[in-house]
């Protein structure tokens, strides 16, 4: 009799572990099916409103005479980056949900655990958990990363970015790895788990307009409103925001120089790559035409009263 009685308290005991353990494990996996789907539409809607302008002007889009980048690059684009979406987030539920699945059956089996005998209990415990850890540590790293950068959002599709001094436009979040088409429009793969601990400058978030200037040298003897009307010209372009005139700036008087700075507003950093790159070969048109002796920024290149340019190696 006490037999049965003790019988009967220990099987209701695990009837009502294992509906317990069934119970928090389908709510957990419906809450976090809500989560990831209402995740999924607000990035679905946002990049739906994203510009998707390219980093890097591409030179048949440089040549072009329209101001708007062609409908059927956006649509491209558009696409790449809800396929993008809707890949990450299946990802993330073939993840989630099995992960659930297989934390919920390792509970439930738990109240057994003590009828297998301990020594085979430790050793498959040991080995399964040696190859996991060995085999998948990779895997799950990236695999956290992804779902970490899913949510958090430090970076997202088309978001302009300087990483490791690369420039460049996020082109693909995947749950294991990120890809960014640099300024040259080669590829940088970043696996997810080493990207969360990169210092990421992200150029899109915040202001979405962006000063853009180019810095020369002039002579100390070059006639400095001859100057200023020529570099104020260069920054003309269909690149430039009209919100603003374009500004001159002396910015250094040096001994045998004076540093000179022209800028102007763009859109985006797109559009201030552009407009910088505009500028540059317009002002050393000018200045070249009007036989002003000049050095740009960063450069050895000098010109003589002629035009003709020396480079120094």
């Amino acid at each position: 009799m006490i037999s049965m009685d003790l019988f009967n308290l220990v099987f209701s005991f695990q009837t009502l572990y294992l509906l317990v353990v069934g119970l928090v494990a389908t709510t957990l996996l419906l809450r976090g099916l809500f989560i990831i789907n209402r995740e999924k539409r607000q990035r679905v809607k946002s990049a739906g409103k994203m510009d998707f302008s390219e980093a890097v002007i591409s030179p048949d889009a440089a040549q072009s005479t329209h101001d708007h980048q062609d409908d059927d690059a956006v649509v491209i684009e558009r696409s790449r980056a809800l396929q993008n979406i809707e890949d990450r987030f299946s990802f993330v539920k073939r993840f989630y949900i099995p992960l659930v699945l297989i934390i919920s059956g390792t509970l439930a089996l738990l109240p057994f655990l003590p009828t297998l005998p301990a020594t085979y209990l430790s050793l498959v415990t040991g080995v399964i958990a040696g190859i996991v850890g060995l085999a998948a540590r990779p895997v799950i790293e990236n695999a956290i990363g992804g779902v970490v950068l899913t949510f958090s959002q430090p970076l997202r599709i088309n978001d302009t970015v300087i990483i490791d001094g690369q420039y460049g436009t996020v082109e693909k979040i995947n749950l294991l790895h990120t890809v960014i088409k640099v300024w040259n429009w080669r590829r940088l793969v970043i696996p997810n788990h080493k990207l969360l601990q990169k210092e990421i400058e992200n150029l899109t978030l915040g202001e979405e307009n962006e000063w853009a200037y180019v810095a020369f040298y002039v002579e100390p003897q070059t006639d400095m409103d001859l100057v200023k009307s020529i570099a104020k010209k260069c920054m003309n372009s269909k690149y430039r925001e009209k919100r603003e005139a374009p500004s001159f700036w002396i910015m250094e008087l040096e001994k045998d120089s004076i540093l000179c700075w022209v800028a102007g507003w763009a859109a985006n950093p797109a559009h201030s790559w552009a407009l910088k790159s505009h500028a540059r070969k317009t002002l050393i048109e000018q200045l070249q035409k009007n036989n002003i002796r000049f050095q740009m920024a960063h450069s050895n290149i000098q010109l003589d009263q002629k035009s003709a340019s020396k480079i120094e190696l």
